[in-house]
């Protein structure tokens, strides 16, 4: 007995020695030829297309009218016409069952140019799945051709120009759609070379990310700068904002409740590191019961000015009547005719600068003092009709203010801009609360906000950031839905004939759909670090069971 248990013993050692000897596989960034503008690696993107297709966000999304207004836009039907050329050159329509059967473990994909969709896939892949597969059935149809040692398929559609190519090669499933890109991902995996995980924007964006991660985007800024597809497709419309940055890095991981998000942004031309504590300061004070709020570090007078503006006098406002009849027609004799010869084409007409004026005093007070965080918070108040938003911005400047003088700016651009000659100035015709105590100037459309927040600025202040957000989703989107309803309301049309085809109402329909598809969605924070080199986001979103 004692002989079988050491002959077993001698055996697994053996095993494990074997295991531990053989060369580790290399990572998949290190197969892609270089000059990627986009990068995608999953560690496990079978389960993660098993998980998306068995969601109920998916089935939700699939038959909201967000999800049927795009599937009429422009980038859907270039999506589409890209698919379908794909199909044609492949041979097997490149649908969710072509990803399940495809969708291997450790699974990357890289997209070399936008315009074109090239790209190139890779993924770990056990070869009994791969020849089971419907582009590997498909093959007999395909040119064979090898490089590194590995025979590969290809196959173009002579209609469109596109290329469907694919191999298998020990363990990995390689498919592209240029020829090149394949060829060069079997020459790298036979002997290896220059590749994407070589080159300067990768390896300094992945050596400032940490390892644990379900999904890892990486992305070159120059690249898809360069692109017009980018510049007309990228939903922020901030091409020029990024012309600071390099590359680009997002790590996604799912924990118990919760998606952790981690970004990373590198400067082409590193600055100096933000002070970042001021905003922990105001931070503290947000309400537990705020819908939504964000803070900066340091923000410039000018960004205060137009916080205020717009979120509190905007705000607190009373809403102006409705006209019932159409404006009169002005008569003009010969206006625009060869004898209009008096009127200056070469002059810009005279601007309407009475909001600049009404705002002076205050933007001066503003711009003598030195801020060192700002806060917004927002929350809506549903009443038993309509739903009303209460705001508050928050100053915390780096000396006492003067309380004083800030009234009266105030009182100038209230009266200004609400009243005649100044009467009534803050509690006229618009409604403004103001706390100033020493360092702290809190501004808002409801005393009760005003209040809770003056209340908390004692708190111990929390951690320091450059910018900090929530979105407390659960807590907002009841009234969410109300206050798009009523904006849409007037513009429903009538429900006679139900099955007629109509665009969707863009505030209630459109946007409120892509609320109620995420309604697990509890909350959403974001935090960003500025270390001068780099910009560090954390994201966490608090999903309900």
């Amino acid at each position: 007995m004692k002989r079988v248990i050491l002959a077993i013993a001698v055996a697994l050692a053996g095993a494990v020695y074997w295991m531990l000897a053989q060369p580790a596989p290399p990572p998949l960034a290190a197969l892609f030829p270089p000059g990627a503008a986009i990068y995608l690696e999953a560690k496990d993107f079978g389960a993660l297309v098993a998980d998306w297709n068995g969601s109920a966000e998916k089935a939700a999304w699939l038959t909201s009218a967000n999800y049927d207004q795009f599937s009429r836009s422009r980038l859907f039907l270039r999506l589409a016409q890209a698919q379908t050329e794909f199909a044609a050159a492949a041979g097997v329509p490149p649908d969710y069952a072509l990803a399940q059967s495809l969708a291997g473990g450790n699974s990357a994909l890289a997209i070399y140019n936008i315009g074109e969709l090239q790209f190139l896939y890779i993924a770990r892949l056990a070869q009994a799945r791969a020849i089971n597969s419907a582009l590997w059935k498909a093959r007999g149809s395909y040119q064979t051709r090898r490089a590194g040692g590995v025979d590969y398929y290809i196959r173009e559609d002579a209609a469109s120009r596109r290329v469907a190519a694919f191999a298998d090669a020990g363990g990995l499933l390689i498919v592209a759609t240029k020829e090149d890109l394949i060829a060069g991902a079997l020459e790298l995996l036979a002997q290896p070379r220059a590749a994407l995980a070589s080159e300067a924007w990768f390896r300094d964006a992945t050596q400032a990310a940490s390892n644990g991660n379900d999904l890892r985007l990486v992305y070159n800024v120059e690249r898809l700068r360069a692109s017009p597809q980018f510049r007309s497709y990228w939903i922020q419309r901030n091409s020029r904002a990024l012309a600071e940055f390099s590359s680009g890095l997002a790590d996604l991981e799912r924990a118990s409740g919760e998606i952790r998000e981690r970004r990373v942004l590198l400067r082409a031309n590193p600055g100096p590191p933000a002070e970042e504590s001021a905003a922990g300061i105001v931070l503290a004070a947000v309400p537990d019961d705020a819908g939504f709020y964000r803070a900066w570090s340091h923000p410039d007078a000018a960004q205060a000015g137009r916080m205020i503006q717009e979120k509190i006098f905007a705000a607190a406002a009373a809403p102006a009547a409705q006209p019932r009849t159409a404006p009169l027609a002005l008569i003009t004799p010969d206006a625009g005719s060869e004898q209009d010869l008096e009127t200056r084409i070469d002059e810009a007409p005279l601007a309407d600068d009475r909001q600049a004026r009404a705002f002076r005093s205050l933007q001066d007070r503003l711009a003598t003092a030195r801020l060192d965080a700002m806060l917004q918070v927002e929350s809506t108040r549903a009443g038993d009709v309509f739903v009303g938003t209460e705001s508050a911005v928050v100053l915390l400047a780096d000396s006492p203010w003067d309380a004083a003088a800030v009234r009266v700016a105030f009182a100038d651009a209230a009266g200004s801009l609400w009243s005649v000659g100044g009467i009534g100035a803050l509690d006229g015709l618009g409604k403004i609360a103001l706390d100033i105590d020493g360092r702290w100037l809190i501004a808002g459309n409801s005393a009760d906000l005003v209040k809770a927040i003056a209340a908390r600025r004692n708190r111990a202040a929390g951690p320091g950031a450059a910018y900090a957000a929530g979105w407390r989703h659960g807590r907002e989107l009841p009234d969410f839905e109300r206050i798009t309803g009523l904006i849409d309301f007037p513009q429903v049309p009538p429900a006679a004939d139900p099955a007629a085809a109509r665009e969707p109402m863009f505030f209630s329909e459109n946007l409120g759909s892509v609320g109620r598809v995420l309604s697990r969605l509890q909350s959403a924070e974001i935090v960003l670090h500025d270390s001068g080199a780099m910009l560090r986001e954390n994201v966490v979103y608090r999903m309900a069971p």
